[in-house]
């Protein structure tokens, strides 16, 4: 995701001619990176569409950045007199949208926790969820370099 992002942010270098030559090298160069820009966009969207979000926050967040880089190059087309490019972005664009909160409906939510003192991931997993088994999820959510040692506060699922 984040590897199209930046794929999905391209800009061609500019033009340093101002030859005739030179001219059609900053057509064609732009013409490039509005191609690349929205097969990147829509690649993320493809992308977004496989994606199971652990929570809301986590589908928010994801929406948000599709959503970003979806309205800067609606935008570009828009400007551009692209009308078709234009509306078919905008019907994607939407479809990300409702897709992304359809599924983030039956997410849980986040919740920030903090305990005084550093803790093995068992007994953080009992404390929160009556279940030490979800360990090795609290283990990924706060960063930690070892089950051990969790951080004192981090965010985690609210259940």
């Amino acid at each position: 995701m984040r590897l199209l992002s930046n794929l999905a942010s391209f800009q061609p270098n500019a033009i340093t001619s101002s030859s005739v030559v030179g001219m059609s090298m900053g057509t064609m160069q732009d013409a490039c990176g509005d191609l690349f820009r929205r097969a990147a966009v829509v690649a993320l969207c493809r992308a977004a569409a496989n994606y199971q979000p652990a929570s809301t926050t986590d589908a928010a967040k994801l929406r948000s950045t599709v959503t970003q880089l979806l309205d800067a190059e609606i935008l570009v087309a828009g400007n551009q007199g692209e009308d078709n490019t234009f509306n078919a972005l905008r019907s994607l664009r939407s479809a990300v949208v409702q897709d992304l909160q359809t599924r983030a409906a039956g997410l849980p939510g986040t919740m920030v926790v903090n305990f005084p003192t550093s803790m093995p991931a068992p007994v953080m997993g009992q404390r929160l969820y009556s279940d030490p088994t979800r360990a090795d999820e609290l283990v990924t959510e706060s960063g930690a370099p070892h089950p051990a040692f969790l951080p004192p506060g981090f965010t985690v699922l609210s259940s």
